[in-house]
């Protein structure tokens, strides 16, 4: 087997086409030895490449092929963390909640688009949630029990993942974007440490349309990291 470079490191790369071919070219690209199959455990195909020498391209090869890729010093444990801070939408779950709850009134495709617009950067997130919330008034709030009972889908891997924090005493936040009811419910059952999120007002069983408190956005994700740490 051949030694490791002085600055090699742990690349690791996932996804559901993150087959043993790709992850043997990706050791060859980096110098690794072998690739090393992470488990069965895992839903989601991952391998770990131990040696690797960080090379240009890998980046845009992984892009190209649908693979989530990370770099992890040598040495570094997992015991070694002390906390796990995740997003809930299209991370922890599968779905944006608000855009499923606009699907249950015909608003889903706009709603979609304003969240997009979001990501992209095109718009204020303040503002656009403020204007996505806006379409959802006069909603009765039994249609956000029906979105988590009817479309919310954890994510591959979501539960291995905190299950491993737990063994290692790792806490484990979640900060989202999203709203309490979803939050607080996945809380209870993945057994989180805390959550942060924002709450919708209701006035007699139905969505007012707008959100109480100040809106959680990236700055107040931050902030509730470092006051965890």
């Amino acid at each position: 087997m051949t030694p490791a470079a002085p600055n090699a490191s742990i690349l690791v790369v996932q996804g559901t086409e993150a087959t043993q071919l790709k992850a043997a070219a990706l050791a060859e690209m980096c110098g690794a030895p072998a690739a090393e199959a992470l488990g069965p455990h895992v839903p989601a195909h991952a391998w770990r490449l131990r040696g690797a020498t960080r090379r240009e391209g890998v980046a845009a090869w992984c892009d190209a092929h649908r693979l989530d890729h990370a770099w992890i010093p040598e040495g570094r444990r997992f015991a070694d963390l002390r906390l796990l801070a995740m997003d809930m939408d299209s991370t922890l779950i599968s779905i944006e909640c608000i855009d499923e709850i606009g699907g249950f009134i015909n608003k889903k495709d706009e709603i979609a688009a304003i969240t997009s617009q979001a990501m992209r950067g095109e718009i204020n997130y303040a503002q656009s949630l403020r204007s996505r919330v806006a379409l959802l008034a006069g909603l009765d709030e039994e249609v956000l029990e029906d979105v988590y009972d009817e479309k919310l889908r954890l994510s591959p891997g979501a539960e291995a993942l905190v299950a491993a924090c737990k063994n290692h005493g790792i806490k484990v936040i979640l900060v989202s974007s999203g709203f309490t009811l979803f939050t607080e419910r996945l809380k209870a059952r993945l057994g989180l440490d805390d959550t942060l999120s924002n709450v919708l007002e209701i006035d007699n069983g139905k969505l007012t349309g707008r959100i109480l408190g100040t809106i959680v956005d990236g700055d107040a994700k931050a902030a509730k990291f470092r006051h965890m740490a």
